[in-house]
């Protein structure tokens, strides 16, 4: 199946994630995984965090495949994006206010909680 343009290579990509093949996020990873460092590099400024993110991002893409096929109203670059500004502006917080913040894993996503005193 070829696919005419890098939008419709994502997509479809996305959609074989949605059905398990592991190989659709390592095509994935290498298409887009230095633009998601790049990214989160430029918000952190370390290059352990934004390795970090990379890997973070591309869990969750790998978690919450089938329901961006079923909404799929972005581009796959900017759900991407999306993800991992919102990764590494979390890492950046818990840097920025150790003890007021803490980043908290739950089902491969991090968030973000008070810290109970």
């Amino acid at each position: 199946m070829s696919h005419h343009t890098p939008l419709e290579a994502d997509r479809h990509l996305v959609g074989a994630m949605a059905q398990g093949d592991s190989e659709a996020l390592r095509t994935l990873h290498e298409r887009h995984g230095r633009t998601v460092y790049a990214l989160a590099y430029g918000i952190l400024v370390d290059p352990t965090d934004a390795e970090e993110v990379v890997s973070e991002t591309f869990a969750y893409v790998w978690q919450a495949a089938r329901r961006w096929v079923e909404a799929a109203d972005q581009p796959v670059s900017g759900w991407l994006k999306e993800i991992a500004r919102s990764r590494a502006r979390g890492l950046l917080l818990a840097r920025e206010w150790p003890g007021r913040l803490v980043p908290v894993r739950a089902q491969g996503a991090y968030f973000m909680l008070e810290e109970i005193q």
